[in-house]
């Protein structure tokens, strides 16, 4: 594939170095609109996450100390203490993710809990994509249950009702970006400020239903184009408005674990694409 960037391809030691490196914060980002952090997950206090999909079920046990503390249960038998951070983009849906230290290959964890289904999302992704690069992102998502509650409504399960929509979004700093969500595998992503997109990459994508009433759903992709690392996002399509993060190597050749938001979505019909692409993209996000 040819790259939009041609990146240093550091070794898997390097990249080991970079993650682990303290002189700098992972959890600063470079997109505005930052949102207020929750304390949700302090007051549940314990959770249990359950895959039925698996024999015996696939479980998951986490504790919260405070808003950015949290401990979970490593494969079964050892706790591990972590930094996480947590967001109530919508009432009774949390947000939040965390780093693991040390781990080799380099992991997180983020999920979308459902308190008002008791159904949850996880993504476990990693730096280091044989498929690809050291330096590239893979990620799983699994679809699991809160242990001891009764789940309702419908499942979180993979979707194909974003494909054929495009959607602008304002990034901030007078940025925008328009998605085209072309199929179920890839997406694509068009970034710009004045008369023409400097920018249209076609990038690996998945997409998930979390609650297809209130317009809820999951948007995971890989800047394959760029540096190779994942953006997951929780978008409104009712209220046109998401939150999410990003996890991996940046363009900085730098480790970043941090959230953003996006605002003022809109889709955009055949006429705004024919009026962007005369007039730019101010022209269509405000016609």
């Amino acid at each position: 594939m040819e790259r939009r960037l041609k990146q240093t391809q550091f070794t898997k030691r390097e990249i080991l170095d970079i993650v682990n490196d303290d002189r700098y914060t992972p959890y600063d980002g470079g997109l505005h609109f930052p949102p207020s952090f929750s304390d949700r997950l302090v007051k549940e206090g314990k959770l249990g996450f359950i895959n039925a999909a698996f024999p015996g079920g696939e479980s998951m046990r986490y504790e919260f100390t405070d808003a950015h503390t949290l401990r979970w249960l490593y494969h079964g038998f050892a706790w591990r203490e972590e930094y996480y951070e947590a967001y109530e983009p919508e009432e009774n849906i949390v947000f939040f993710f965390h780093n693991i230290k040390s781990s080799t290959p380099p992991s997180m964890r983020s999920f979308v809990v459902d308190f008002n289904t008791n159904r949850v999302t996880v993504n476990e992704a990693q730096i280091g994509n044989d498929d690809y690069t050291p330096r590239d992102t893979s990620n799983r998502m699994s679809f699991m249950t809160l242990e001891g509650r009764a789940a309702s409504g419908e499942p979180h399960e993979y979707t194909d009702d974003m494909v054929g929509q495009v959607i602008a979004w304002q990034l901030g700093g007078g940025y925008w970006l328009t998605h085209h969500y072309i199929n179920t595998k890839f997406f694509l992503n068009e970034i710009g400020a004045g008369p023409d997109p400097f920018l249209t990459i076609a990038e690996p994508a998945q997409y998930v239903a979390i609650d297809k009433a209130k317009g809820l759903y999951l948007f995971s992709w890989r800047e394959m184009a760029g540096p190779g690392i994942m953006g997951w996002d929780f978008m409104n399509l009712k209220q046109m408005r998401s939150c999410g993060m990003f996890y991996g190597i940046n363009e900085a050749d730098r480790f970043e674990c941090y959230c953003f938001t996006r605002i003022n979505g809109k889709f955009l019909s055949v006429e705004d694409r024919k009026l962007m692409c005369r007039e730019g993209i101010f022209s269509a996000v405000n016609n």
